[in-house]
């Protein structure tokens, strides 16, 4: 039986393709920091850097040279593949494509994305290239002037390599005249072809490349522009097979090509240590970089040796510069790893509810059940804080059949036992009816901070979690977003961790709300304050804006020796040198608030804390403020 395999080229994460001989690969993979949970491109003998000119030919070459031998060798896109069903007749566009909605098993199906339908058209075949698509239905005369009308081309390039394939193989005259002067080519870099004609259009091929490289230079090319190199191979892939087929009995079948217009994602990570592993998520943005970077900090000075560390950091857009510093914290750490992964491929958090100070990365959570569903439990911190303990200590958590571990939030229960006032697609509630009713909490007491969860991945994937929190997402609008949808969901299931694995901070007014919960969480709060495992500086203030917020120490130890460093610093002094004290740093009382302040006493005496009455003024209140002071 023949053997073949069929490379995807993917340079983001995107859905992957089941059959086990269409493989996919991350091209350009030496230019990122981010795992699209495929292989790259960047390994062995390779030139993935040049992929921003190369294009695809990244992934071409590192197969050339590294991949595993088979009797077949192909490439397609991560969007665009070969209709490999029996039916060729599929309605196309102008472009030559069938199009096609996602990615899903009805999709393969239809088109014979398989290694027996594949293998069945390869029977007594040479080459697959797609079916010739014709220039004039961009408007071009031919191959030669549609390269020169072509946006983001410049027609200088590709004689150059004309004159270079001429030089090195004057035999190719009379295909290059053909294919330039022809209305129609085999487009886009697709094609599957024996292992021989592979090597053979490889060694040509990157020969001609090779001395291109020294006749053409980018003069202020835009990133586009750049792809030079992938546009030109296009045409001498075609002029190969002019010239094979003119001096050989090549057999060569021609199929249609599909296009995937609505992109998804499929993919999922595994450890990345073999054993002892303690997966650690975090999602961060450039905006909680230096915060990041403390955090990575802390948990590098944490660690234990015994085990091994998996920092997984889920990105909303950090630069390319931060990533490489957090990068360097772990460098000369041997059981310390840090990936990141573009929380953006969860296309479901575009169309979900946000409101400030809250971004949709903040429904990355609800995701974890899904990315890393080959993990049998996952650690989750928030970016805004630092540890004070081994995070091993959580991961080996006895979780039975609960589906995560997390601290009770006693913020919550303040907002409980004061009669706030939440604000959902259910209207306006009090947080006790909203908690009751809304999230189906029956005991309050249970609703749990999601600043730092252990999430028991084998239970979730048991019971199908995932499909439920995004069922609870789907078209609906909550409180604290992502934290109420895991609270409802995950309610009486879970295990419940101490006090000192969730320290607050207090975020400047540490002594007016705390003091006014039930004695007994006050002393527990208090208590856990004394031996912190983790702080959580959650509000607005934070330590890289204000020294006058508690445990600001814990955070400039570990921001200490970092390239942020000076960064907190310049930062504090700015605030101070503007004419502005890091004690009035602190938010400013708003102007609503001040008024409440002064209402409060009197609302106490009138409609104590609980009453019936309270709720209805609440109520009216917060209506009002939406309404007049926005």
């Amino acid at each position: 039986m023949k053997t073949v395999s069929i490379y995807t080229c993917h340079h983001k994460p995107s859905a992957f393709l089941d059959s086990s001989v269409i493989k996919p690969i991350h091209v350009g993979k030496a230019n990122s920091f981010n795992v699209i949970c495929c292989d790259g491109d960047d390994t062995g003998d390779n030139i993935s850097y040049k992929n921003p000119f190369y294009c695809e030919l990244t992934a071409h070459y590192w197969v050339w040279k590294n991949a595993i031998p088979t009797d077949y060798v192909g490439f397609m896109h991560y969007r665009r593949h070969f209709n490999f069903s029996d039916d060729q007749q599929k309605p196309e566009d102008n472009w030559g494509m069938v199009n096609c909605n996602e990615i899903n098993q009805e999709y393969q199906e239809e088109f014979g994305l398989n290694e027996k339908q594949i293998l069945k058209l390869l029977e007594n075949v040479d080459l697959i290239v797609p079916c010739k698509w014709s220039v004039k239905s961009a408007g071009s005369k031919n191959n030669y002037h549609h390269y020169k009308v072509s946006e983001h081309l410049h027609i200088k390039d590709y004689q150059s390599a004309i004159d270079v394939l001429l030089r090195q193989h004057p035999e190719y005259y009379s295909a290059v005249k053909s294919f330039n002067t022809a209305a129609d080519g085999y487009y886009t870099n697709m094609y599957v072809m024996n292992k021989p004609l592979f090597d053979e259009y490889s060694t040509w091929l990157f020969g001609i490349l090779d001395e291109l490289e020294d006749e053409i230079a980018f003069e202020n090319y835009s990133a586009q522009e750049k792809r030079v190199i992938g546009h030109i191979s296009e045409r001498l892939f075609n002029i190969f097979i002019i010239f094979k087929l003119s001096s050989e009995n090549l057999r060569i079948k021609e199929v249609q090509r599909t296009f995937i217009k609505n992109e998804t994602f499929n993919g999922k990570l595994g450890p990345y240590f073999t054993e002892r592993n303690v997966p650690i998520v975090i999602c961060s943005d450039d905006n909680y970089a230096m915060s990041l970077g403390a955090l990575v900090n802390s948990i590098v000075k944490n660690a234990s040796t015994n085990h091994n560390y998996d920092i997984v950091v889920l990105d909303n857009g950090l630069s390319q510069r931060n990533k490489a510093r957090v990068k360097n914290l772990v460098a000369n750490a041997s059981n310390i790893n840090v990936r990141y992964f573009d929380v953006n491929a969860f296309k479901e958090i575009k169309d979900a509810y946000i409101r400030p100070p809250f971004t949709a990365a903040t429904y990355s959570r609800l995701f974890i059940p899904k990315l890393f569903r080959d993990f049998s439990k996952v650690l989750f911190i928030d970016t805004d804080t630092v540890v004070e303990s081994d995070l091993a200590e959580l991961i080996e958590t006895p979780l039975g059949d609960n589906l995560v571990a997390a601290v009770q939030d006693i913020v919550m229960e303040g907002f409980v036992k004061f009669g706030n006032v939440a604000q959902s697609d259910a209207g306006v509630q009090s947080a006790e009816e909203y908690l009751k009713t809304r999230l189906e909490m029956a005991d309050t007491d249970k609703y749990f901070q999601g600043g730092i969860i252990v999430f028991n991945i084998a239970q979730m994937n048991k019971e199908n979690i995932f499909e439920k929190l995004m069922a609870a997402l789907k078209g609906q609008s909550y409180w604290f977003l992502d934290q109420d949808i895991m609270n409802k969901i995950f309610y009486n299931r879970v295990h419940f961790l101490s006090l000192e694995w969730n320290v607050y901070h207090g975020n400047g007014h540490t002594d007016i709300f705390y003091p006014n919960l039930k004695f007994s969480t006050y002393m527990r709060f208090l208590n856990a304050r004394r031996n912190p495992k983790m702080i959580h500086f959650a509000g607005e203030n934070k330590p890289w804006n204000t020294d006058k917020v508690d445990f600001y120490d814990n955070f400039i130890k570990n921001i200490h020796g970092t390239p942020w460093e000076k960064e907190v610093y310049d930062r504090l002094i700015g605030i101070q040198t503007s004419g502005q004290s890091t004690e009035t740093a602190l938010q400013p009382i708003l102007f609503q608030t001040k008024i409440k302040n002064r209402l409060m006493p009197h609302v106490n005496r009138f409609a104590p804390r609980g009453s019936k009455r309270r709720t209805v003024i609440a109520k009216c209140y917060y209506k009002f403020r939406r309404v007049v002071l926005g």
